[in-house]
């Protein structure tokens, strides 16, 4: 084979390479926007549920389920919020525009950790929930883009979002003011034996075990 010949024939097989590598290339593309469209139909479905038909398909425990048009899934539950982001068409464009990654995942903030909660009902601009934490998962860029968010649109969407909002803050404030474990609150002797007085004055009690209750938390 003379020095021409090689040339084409490696000049063929680089074709061979490039033709394979564009045929595989264009395989997983279309298997991967294929994905994309499965994925919005589904959560298409499950946003136009009723939120009591769709807390029943979440996992158990969950007490209220918000999903968006852009993939995203917000579960509360007794002790946390899991803030779920799936791949789909809508999510990649909204990516695009806010320079965020569409990785498929979980951000779970429990309300132990929580500080707050931001909340802007839907009107002209989209509305959103966010719970704040000290560690931050706000975005740089949009509240709605943030980890620790999901935004949303419409009237209903604002009705669900009232219950919603309200019941996280309320689960923040049991537990902010839950006593720590182990500590035990110290009643004074002043406290109890008002509520002795209040026990004689029902006629729960004798004059006589009220005195001597008087004597012992006194300590005369």
């Amino acid at each position: 084979m003379g020095f021409l010949d090689k040339v084409k024939d490696a000049a063929d097989k680089a074709k061979d390479v490039a033709k394979d590598t564009a045929g595989k290339a264009k395989d997983a593309t279309q298997k991967y926007t294929g994905d994309l469209k499965a994925q919005e139909e589904l959560n298409k479905e499950l946003e136009s549920m009723e939120m009591a038909d769709r807390i029943a398909l979440r996992p158990e425990g969950v007490k209220y389920c918000m999903v968006n048009n852009l993939g995203k899934i917000l579960d509360v539950y007794e002790n946390k919020v899991i803030f779920t982001s799936t791949k789909s068409t809508s999510a990649v464009v909204t990516g695009l525009i806010f320079g965020t990654s569409v990785a498929q995942g979980e951000k779970t903030v429990y309300y132990k950790d929580a500080i707050g909660v931001q909340y802007k009902p839907s009107g002209v601009l989209d509305g959103f929930i966010q719970v704040e934490t000290a560690a931050g998962g706000r975005s740089n860029t949009s509240e709605y883009a943030g980890e620790n968010s999901i935004q949303f649109a419409g009237q209903k969407k604002n009705e669900e979002a009232e219950i919603i909002v309200e019941y996280i803050r309320n689960q923040i404030d049991i537990v902010k003011n839950a006593p720590a474990a182990g500590v035990v609150q110290q009643v004074s002797p002043a406290d109890e034996l008002k509520k002795f007085k209040e026990l004689l004055d029902m006629g729960v009690i004798t004059q006589e075990e009220f005195d001597a209750k008087k004597k012992q938390l006194l300590g005369l």
